[in-house]
């Protein structure tokens, strides 16, 4: 799955109405709520604010007075399309006077939708092991060097009378950090969603 870190935004324009896509990282349906209010408020005067979410099995969108499945829902199936997660995608239209049809308001929509994503910084959802490593001070730099070699993080390390520190990796990778380390405490502490520039 992927999402964003950042706001980002871009504008279609179609016989003069303007179509503003705003893509958000959105985690909860409180924060989509207050996105939602913050966005009315910086573009008042617009006449529709059609939305579409996906918050893990959390989904939802909305026309918002534009005619049945013209905003709302090809709107939902870009984000589906493009694997995306914990996002909010907003387009908010200032009406220009003239009437789209259906067919040319859907595909404005869907272009506004897929002008935001393409602009955007995306990164890819994945969920790794955090392991907490206790070990000798003189195994450190070897574990500071794996760490590197493998592409890990190391997190929270704190220098006591051993050296404590959290290590995140892949399930795959378990083994070679255990035989890499056999004098040292390895347990397992938990999963952390981790973003990865794609």
């Amino acid at each position: 799955m992927f999402t964003t870190l950042e706001r980002n935004e871009a504008t279609v324009i179609r016989d003069r109405s303007s179509f503003i896509g705003i893509l958000l990282h959105a985690t909860s349906k409180e924060s989509v709520e207050q996105y939602l209010k913050d966005v009315r408020k910086e573009y008042p005067k617009a006449k529709h604010y059609c939305y579409a979410y996906i918050i893990g099995n959390d989904k939802k969108c909305s026309d918002d007075g534009e005619p049945a499945k013209t905003a709302g829902r090809p709107l939902m199936e870009l984000l589906e399309k493009k694997e995306m997660d914990e996002v909010l995608l907003i387009v908010v239209r200032y009406f220009g006077g003239t009437l789209l049809g259906a067919s040319r308001l859907m595909s404005t929509y869907i272009e506004a939708g897929v002008a935001v994503i393409s602009g955007a910084d995306i990164y890819s959802i994945a969920e790794k092991y955090v392991y907490h490593v206790e070990m000798n001070y003189s195994d450190f730099d070897h574990l500071k060097y794996f760490a590197k070699k493998e592409m890990l993080s190391l997190e929270n390390i704190v220098y006591e009378t051993k050296i404590n520190a959290d290590i995140i990796l892949d399930e795959e990778k378990i083994p070679s950090l255990i035989n890499e380390f056999p004098n040292a405490s390895i347990d397992v502490y938990g999963k952390k969603k981790i973003y990865e520039r794609s």
